[in-house]
């Protein structure tokens, strides 16, 4: 995704991505209140050759705030920090994240 002064907006996800990401929130509804999760967080994690997570801030559609759904958190992810978390079979401090 390219947000950048002066270069044009390209890479967002489009319309149908925001309402999938969503749907699979709706999807996981149940599973969620099952469960007793108390904390859901809905995002957009995408990689990029940068070294450090960037904060890209989130989108939502209001319609859909109004059944209780999360904003859709958008966040850039190292690429190489990811790869490194797989190849090691590793899993990823999720509060580095700050959602």
């Amino acid at each position: 995704m390219q947000l950048e002064h002066g270069k044009e907006l390209r890479g967002q996800p489009g319309i149908g991505d925001i309402t999938k990401q969503y749907l699979y929130q709706l999807a996981y509804k149940n599973f969620v209140n099952d469960h007793g999760i108390q904390d859901v967080k809905n995002c957009f994690l995408m990689p990029t050759e940068q070294h450090s997570i960037i904060n890209k801030g989130y989108v939502n559609i209001e319609m859909l705030d109004a059944l209780g759904l999360q904003n859709i958190q958008i966040r850039q992810l190292p690429a190489e920090l990811i790869y490194s978390h797989y190849l090691a079979n590793e899993k990823m401090d999720i509060g580095l994240l700050h959602l």
